[in-house]
C-alpha cells in the first residue's frame, strides 16, 4: 500500500482514517443523495440484516489480525534463531587457527551488512543484502577449506578440528541461512495488498448496509455511519500497525545481533 512508503507511525493511522472517511462519505452520498436506495423508504430493510456484512467484515479483520500476531511471533523466533546460530558458530573452536580468524571476519562482515542494509530504516528486511549473502557463502566455504586441509595426506596441520565440531558448524550455518530467509520473507509484504483491497471493499458494503437500514432518517443514518466508521478505523489501525513486524508499532529491534557484533569487535567472542 502507498502508506508503507513512509516510516512515521502516523502514516498507517492517517491512511486508515482516509479510508474510513471515504467509505463513510461514499455510503452517505449513495444512500441519501441518490435514488439508488429510494425504494427503501416505502419498503425498508429488516434491521437485523445489517449484521450480516458487518459479521463478514469482522471475520476478515479477525483473520488479518491473527496473521499479524503470527507474523510477529515468527519474526521474533527468526531473530532468536539467527542470533543463536551465529553464537554457536563463534563459540565452536576451529583448528588451524587461521580458519577461525577468517570465520570471525566473515561473521563480522555478515552482521555489519545485515544491520546496515537489511535492518535499516530504508529496507525494513524487505530486500536482501548482497554483501551479507557473500559473507555467508565465504563462511561456509571457509569451513570446507578447513575440512579439506585436515583431510589431505601431505602438509596436514598438526591440530585439526574435530569432525563432530565441523558437523555442528555446518548445521549452525544452515540454521543461520534458514533464519535469515524466514526473516526476509516476513519483511516482504506485497501479498497483503489484495487483502487490504478486499477489506476496504467489504467495509464499504457493510457501511452501505448500515446507511440503507436507516434510509428513512438521514440524521439517524449519519450517526450510525459515524459510529460504524470509527469502529472500522480502530480495526484497520490495529492491523496496519502490527501487520509488519519490522515497521510501525512494537517493531522488532535487532539488539541481539548488535550485541554479538560489539562483542566480536571487542575481541571477546569466547
Amino acid at each position: 500500500m502507498i502508506y508503507e512508503s513512509f516510516d512515521g507511525l502516523a502514516a498507517p493511522i492517517l491512511a486508515t482514517f482516509a479510508w474510513c472517511l471515504g467509505i463513510g462519505l461514499s455510503s452517505y452520498y449513495l444512500v441519501f443523495k441518490t435514488r439508488l436506495f429510494s425504494h427503501l423508504i416505502a419498503s425498508p430493510l429488516v434491521p437485523p440484516f445489517l449484521a450480516l456484512p458487518a459479521i463478514m467484515f469482522a471475520f476478515l479483520m479477525g483473520f488479518m489480525s491473527s496473521e499479524a500476531w503470527q507474523n510477529f511471533s515468527h519474526a521474533r523466533t527468526a531473530l532468536i534463531n539467527e542470533s543463536s546460530a551465529i553464537s554457536q558458530i563463534l563459540n565452536i573452536p576451529m583448528q588451524p587457527l587461521e580458519f577461525e580468524n577468517s570465520s570471525n571476519q566473515y561473521v563480522q562482515s555478515y552482521l555489519e551488512s545485515v544491520l546496515k542494509d537489511e535492518w535499516s530504516a530504508k529496507h525494513h528486511n524487505e530486500s536482501s543484502s548482497l554483501e551479507a549473502q557473500n559473507a555467508l557463502d565465504k563462511l561456509e566455504l571457509n569451513v570446507w577449506k578447513m575440512t579439506g586441509a585436515c583431510n589431505q595426506s601431505v602438509n596436514k596441520p598438526s591440530i585439526c578440528t574435530d569432525p563432530i565440531a565441523i558437523s555442528a558448524i555446518v548445521k549452525a550455518i544452515g540454521d543461520l541461512r534458514n533464519a535469515r530467509t524466514q526473516r526476509l520473507s516476513l519483511g516482504y509484504q506485497e501479498s497483503v495488498d489484495t487483502k487490504w483491497f478486499l477489506g476496504i471493499f467489504l467495509g464499504l458494503i457493510a457501511a452501505l448496509t448500515v446507511a440503507a437500514v436507516h434510509r428513512s432518517n438521514a440524521k439517524t443514518g449519519a450517526t450510525a455511519l459515524v459510529l460504524f466508521c470509527l469502529s472500522m478505523w480502530i480495526s484497520f489501525c490495529m492491523v496496519t500497525l502490527y501487520i509488519n513486524p519490522y515497521k510501525w508499532a512494537d517493531r522488532l529491534d535487532p539488539a541481539p545481533l548488535g550485541l554479538i557484533l560489539e562483542t566480536l569487535k571487542s575481541g571477546h567472542n569466547r
